[in-house]
């Protein structure tokens, strides 16, 4: 009879731990890795994160020599809210002992993602608590707005989300500025028509194209190198001029 108890604990333990890592709500399995990887290289004192949803993790596939080439490093996780960021913000941000991170989140939270009704007060105290745990450990914060939106494809019941993005733009902006804090104002150059998201800049009417991402290089550069300076940086040309030049 004890044996059996015993064998039952055993099974029972053992589900408990395989429903622990399935449901990983987090997704601290994601970067798990590629954080020890990058703990392990030497930190030149430029290091900067690019933390956010899926906005920010296809930027390095678009884009990987400006990660690359700039010490840069992608932790956006698709489909995210600011709930799931800030569970995970210490292991994918602090323990990388960055020079700065740049958040860019919120508009999952919008979107309503994991049926959450959208509460703007949550919403932007879970973006800046990340700012505030970042500024704690040194760390210099770059607050990015919300992009804009024509709608979200998989969530058409989503309708008023055009003010919903601007109003909580407005609140970052102003929480940034009052804290010393560079605000990537993204919104305003990727804009169009009746604050949809530029139809030439996307091919969902959420997430940036190859061109959508060079502007919004050629404007959030510029900020990060007013506050973290790297020498070692050889930025391609035509991520700059075009970025640049598109903005």
């Amino acid at each position: 009879m004890k044996i059996l108890k015993s064998v039952a604990a055993l099974a029972f333990a053992l589900f408990a731990l395989n429903a622990m890592a399935a449901n990983d709500i987090a997704n601290f399995g994601r970067y798990e890795n590629d954080n020890k990887r990058v703990m392990g290289l030497p930190n030149t004192g430029s290091r900067v994160v690019f933390m956010g949803n899926s906005i920010t993790d296809f930027w390095p596939t678009n884009s990987p020599e400006f990660f690359a080439l700039n010490d840069f490093i992608g932790r956006g996780i698709s489909g995210q809210t600011t709930y799931e960021m800030i569970l995970r913000f210490r292991e994918d941000v602090v323990r990388l002992n960055p020079a700065g991170v740049v958040i860019l989140a919120g508009t999952n939270d919008i979107a309503e993602n994991l049926d959450i009704l959208y509460n703007e007060e949550r919403t932007l105290g879970n973006i800046l608590s990340m700012a505030e745990i970042a500024n704690a450990n040194g760390i210099q914060v770059f607050l990015s707005s919300v992009l804009p939106v024509t709608n979200y494809g998989w969530k058409p019941s989503i309708t008023n989300h055009k003010d919903k993005i601007e109003h909580l733009n407005a609140r970052i902006k102003e929480y940034a500025e009052a804290h010393d804090m560079p605000y990537i104002d993204y919104y305003s150059s990727l804009v169009y028509g009746d604050r949809d998201l530029n139809y030439a800049l996307t091919g969902d009417g959420v997430h940036p194209n190859a061109e959508g991402y060079r502007i919004m290089e050629g404007i959030v550069l510029p900020i990060i190198r007013e506050r973290i300076k790297f020498e070692g940086a050889i930025i391609p040309e035509q991520v700059t001029l075009s970025g640049t030049a598109l903005a």
